[in-house]
């Protein structure tokens, strides 16, 4: 497990922890951030119930899900977070992803970074596959700008792999973020 690691130049992944509950659930149950998300009860003791399920899945290595981070003089400060789940072999889903409203334009970017990092340099991950709804075009669009590529879709979702390869082009195209 580890409590925060900084993963590009100005981002930090902080494993999630009982404390987050009501930062995970603020977000989680904004209907803006998690439109296109599997719905999330305002559930204080439900929710940690799920992180507690969590850490033992996180034990066994299956779920990774990290808070972003960024360092501000002597403090840190949440920009979001997202998961690294379904884990099978040497591929992993990117999936959970929401950032709050009115960050900076670079910093989607620099988590998706900092995610790929994590899962193919310290995870020694060889694929990534994206789900993602049919309706969140703004999101597939983005996705297949850094290099993600189409598997299949169905009646509510596209599928779409991003692989080792296509991470070491996005990083050599955005080392500034190194």
């Amino acid at each position: 497990m580890i409590q925060r690691k900084k993963l590009t130049k100005n981002l930090y992944l902080k494993e999630v922890d009982i404390k987050d509950v009501d930062y995970i659930l603020k977000l989680r149950t904004d209907k803006y951030l998690s439109k296109y998300l599997n719905h999330t009860p305002n559930n204080r003791k439900k929710q940690i119930k799920w992180l507690k399920d969590y850490f033992i899945r996180r034990k066994k290595k299956e779920e990774y899900y990290f808070i972003f981070q960024i360092k501000k003089n002597s403090s840190y400060k949440n920009l979001g977070f997202s998961r690294i789940i379904k884990i099978k072999n040497d591929t992993f889903h990117f999936g959970g992803w929401i950032l709050q409203k009115n960050n900076k334009p670079w910093i989607a970017l620099e988590c998706c970074l900092a995610i790929y990092e994590y899962a193919f340099n310290y995870l020694n991950y060889k694929k990534c596959l994206l789900w993602i709804n049919l309706k969140n075009l703004a999101v597939i669009k983005y996705h297949k700008s850094l290099g993600a590529k189409y598997v299949k879709k169905d009646k509510k979702e596209i599928f779409l792999k991003f692989d080792f390869n296509n991470y070491r082009e996005l990083k050599k195209k955005f080392n500034f973020f190194y």
